[in-house]
């Protein structure tokens, strides 16, 4: 074979090696020493074949097949990579749960609950302005309703109650008004951590949770033994 084929040979063989060596992602100075090994080193670095045309498509097939087997590896490795990562995602998650347990979940069920509550704004079963009468309505709870010492504060006109409930709980619920004339709800249960999780305790010097669902500010606190819900319209 005449010294055209030899030449055209060697280009091909070189633009396949070169292309396998870009597809593996070598840094500037490594692909640079490469290059150099493919230009002036080329004939010293790749050994003299037959220029039989049998042994020329052997190489082609050869280069070929590299090639093939290097794509499936590294598809192989993306998949690979794609699923480290899902799991990496997945016990990052599981811990998560056991880092937050019940408690911050509980917290945001019973201030989704509370809010629903309060956007419903079922009629009162009993009107009062003062707390003494709804102590007496409220026969069926197993404790008695209490002046929050914080909610005071607000200096909120209690307009009276109904019975509602908390998490399957029987819970007090009692509606005030403020000067502008926006309804307040204030709820109150008997409190269980068991079933409740780990609220702020205001006598310990902590501040009430405060979570925001369905354009409802619901503030979460115990205080003198009772788990205490206040409730607000954003708007």
């Amino acid at each position: 074979m005449s010294n055209l084929g030899s030449g055209n040979m060697n280009t091909g063989f070189k633009q396949a090696v070169k292309l396998y060596i870009e597809s593996e992602s070598l840094d500037d100075e490594q692909l640079a020493k490469f290059e150099r090994l493919l230009g002036e080193d080329f004939e010293e670095a790749v050994p003299k074949v037959d220029h039989d045309s049998t042994h020329l498509q052997n190489i082609d097939d050869k280069v070929l097949q590299h090639e093939l087997a290097s794509r499936r590896l590294k598809a192989s490795r993306g998949k690979y990579s794609l699923l480290a990562l899902t799991a990496s995602l997945l016990l990052v998650f599981i811990l998560s749960v056991n880092i937050y347990p019940a408690s911050q979940d509980m917290s945001w069920k019973i201030a989704d609950e509370v809010a629903m509550n309060h956007i419903k704004m079922k009629p009162l079963e009993l009107k009062s302005a003062q707390l003494a009468p709804l102590r007496d309505y409220f026969t069926q709870l197993d404790f008695s309703v209490v002046d929050s010492d914080l909610f005071a504060k607000q200096e909120n006109s209690m307009l009276g109650g109904r019975y509602c409930s908390i998490q399957g709980v029987t819970a007090a619920q009692i509606r005030y008004q403020t000067d502008k004339g926006k309804k307040v709800t204030l709820y109150e249960v008997g409190y269980n951590p068991k079933l409740y999780g780990e609220i702020p305790k205001i006598e310990k010097g902590e501040v009430p949770l405060s979570i925001t669902v369905k354009g409802v500010k619901v503030s979460l606190w115990v205080e003198k033994g009772l788990l205490m819900a206040e409730a607000r319209s954003l708007d």
